[in-house]
Formats: structure tokens, C-alpha cells, sequence
């Protein structure tokens, strides 16, 4: 009997676990800590891996960050990418994860488009050639605009933050 009321409880506890997680919601790691245990989408201790890397003309990038488990592969992967995108919303006191922003890299010097995509979440790191680039980034119409400059020897970053409210 006992053994018999385990295998009713097992799937009870699964269908209950499954009924109260939440959709990812991910933060600025200098913003405040990560989300709990409850807003993970994959089974704990699982891995996900960087996307796969893409390639626009003489650039190789790679964009995610969602879900909240990809964010080891992103960070173990930063150094790899001389330039290192970052966008987020504001949401209150804290920077969330975005998607889907349009994001266009701008040689300075030469005012090519080096790099022109739609990112697949907060990151978007790309290998481009040392010099001086403008970073266009729109999001649901709202465009900013940021200057970063890329060395051979260290990663440029820059991180692109949208008021709150930008997104509804």
C-alpha cells in the first residue's frame, strides 16, 4: 500500500512543481541576484550551451542569454568575442533581460554596417575588427545609441539599458 500511495504522490509532486514555476525573468548580475530556483526552465545541474555562432559578412556573433541556465556558457565565452552587446529594460530597481532588439554596429571610421541582427536575448557577442564602432539598438521603436572601442588586446563592452515601460 505504501509503495502504491509513492507512485500516486511522485507525478502529484511533478504536475505541482510544474503548475508553479514562472517564465524566466533574468537580471543584470550587478543589479541584484539571479532568480530563485522557481523561474528555472531546465532541470537543475543542467547545462545549456552558447548558441550557435553565426556569421554576417566578415563577423561572427552569437546571441542569447535566455534561458537563465545559458548564462555560464555566455560568461565562459565573453573574452572569445572582442565586443560584448548587453541589452536590458529597466523594470523597476533592477535591469531585466530583452530579446529581440535590433542592433546595428557601425564602423566610425568608415560608416559601414559591419554587423546588423536581431538579438535572441540580452547578449550579442560579436567578433569584430579592433577600431571605433557607434552601436545602434532599438527596441519596440525606441533607439539607443552608444560608442564603444574595440582593442586586439581586451573585450569591449557596452551595455544598452531601455526605460521601463519600453516594451508594452
Amino acid at each position: 500500500m505504501k509503495n502504491a500511495m509513492t507512485h500516486l504522490l511522485i507525478p502529484a509532486a511533478i504536475a505541482a512543481l510544474a503548475l508553479t514555476t514562472h517564465p524566466v525573468r533574468a537580471q543584470d548580475d550587478a543589479a541584484s541576484p539571479p532568480p530563485g530556483a522557481s523561474a528555472r526552465s531546465v532541470l537543475p545541474g543542467e547545462a545549456v550551451p552558447l548558441p550557435e555562432v553565426q556569421t554576417s559578412g566578415n563577423v561572427s556573433y552569437v546571441s542569447g542569454g535566455i534561458p537563465y541556465e545559458q548564462l555560464p556558457a555566455f560568461h565562459a565565452a565573453r573574452s572569445q568575442f572582442p565586443l560584448n552587446i548587453e541589452v536590458y529594460e529597466r523594470d523597476g530597481n533592477r535591469n531585466a533581460f530583452t530579446a529581440e532588439a535590433d542592433v546595428r554596429v557601425i564602423n566610425v571610421k568608415t560608416g559601414d554596417v559591419v554587423l546588423e541582427t536581431k538579438t535572441e536575448g540580452p547578449y550579442l557577442w560579436a567578433k569584430v575588427p579592433p577600431g571605433q564602432y557607434k552601436v545602434e539598438t532599438t527596441l519596440n521603436g525606441k533607439v539607443k545609441e552608444a560608442r564603444v572601442a574595440v582593442s586586439g588586446s581586451k573585450t569591449a563592452r557596452t551595455i544598452v539599458v531601455f526605460p521601463d515601460g519600453t516594451t508594452e
